[in-house]
């Protein structure tokens, strides 16, 4: 992983402000190929900003911000940033789901939208495959009010990894869960990190998550990354405002 060929996501000196309040003031970030990195943060530190940064749903206001060696700042046709937001998977807090489709519209929604969309057997395919690796085959005719919160968020794995995505960036994943179900949701992620390769970054407040998930963890405090570490490394800390984390 310290191969530097193997980088996919550069962050240096990243910094976005909303009027007077300084959100993130020189976060630093490198992530490798295979590689998920858990960012912890109270809330209001701008966890979620940062990664929007990422995919450019939130305009940076200056900084180094490399994705997959794309420079996002620079990227100015709208077909160059979707190309890449089509590298990208987001799985939002909620899921976003559409309520007026099924999940078997739900997800073949993104690969008809693609430019070289694949042929209707290869989307049923491709579907079946996703839903199989999620286990929830049978829930293909089912409509999201029908699906528990953890179902919910099984599908809307399986449409973000649909379009086969080289990096992934989870916004709170395992939020409204109970423990048991984040546990599955967790390990999923691991599974998912292993079959397809991908690298991730996993925003949450869920520590439990964070411990399955992480390859290595950074912490945001005062606007930068502050503390960096493996779960293990961080846990060991007698720094107070972190130990709280752990708690």
């Amino acid at each position: 992983m310290e191969n530097s060929n193997d980088i996919v996501i550069d962050v240096k000196g990243l910094r976005k402000s909303f009027g007077d309040n300084h959100v993130l003031e020189g976060l630093d970030l490198e992530l490798h190929k295979g590689e998920n990195i858990v960012v912890l943060g109270k809330s209001g530190t701008g966890k979620s900003v940062f990664i929007k940064c990422l995919v450019k749903l939130v305009e940076p206001d200056e900084g180094k911000l490399e994705v997959l060696s794309k420079d996002v700042q620079h990227l100015t046709e709208e077909d160059e940033l979707n190309a890449l937001r089509r590298k990208v998977g987001f799985l939002f807090q909620g899921g976003a789901l559409y309520d007026s489709m099924t999940v078997e519209e739900n997800l073949k929604f993104p690969l008809k939208r693609m430019p070289d969309k694949p042929s209707y057997g290869e989307i049923d395919d491709r579907v079946h495959e996703a839903l199989k690796n999620v286990g929830l085959e049978k829930a293909i005719h089912k409509m999201p009010a029908e699906l528990s919160g953890g179902m919910k968020k099984r599908i809307a794995l399986a449409r973000t990894l649909i379009l086969q995505p080289d990096i992934v960036l989870y916004d709170e994943p395992t939020t409204g869960l109970d423990p048991a179900t984040s546990k599955e949701i967790s390990e999923l992620i691991v599974e998912m990190q292993e079959t397809y390769q991908t690298s991730s970054i996993i925003i949450t407040h869920d520590m439990a998550c964070a411990r399955i998930t992480s390859n290595r963890m950074k912490v945001i405090r005062d606007g930068v990354f502050k503390y960096e570490g493996s779960y293990e490394e961080l846990k060991k800390s007698d720094d107070k405002w972190l130990m709280d984390f752990f708690e």
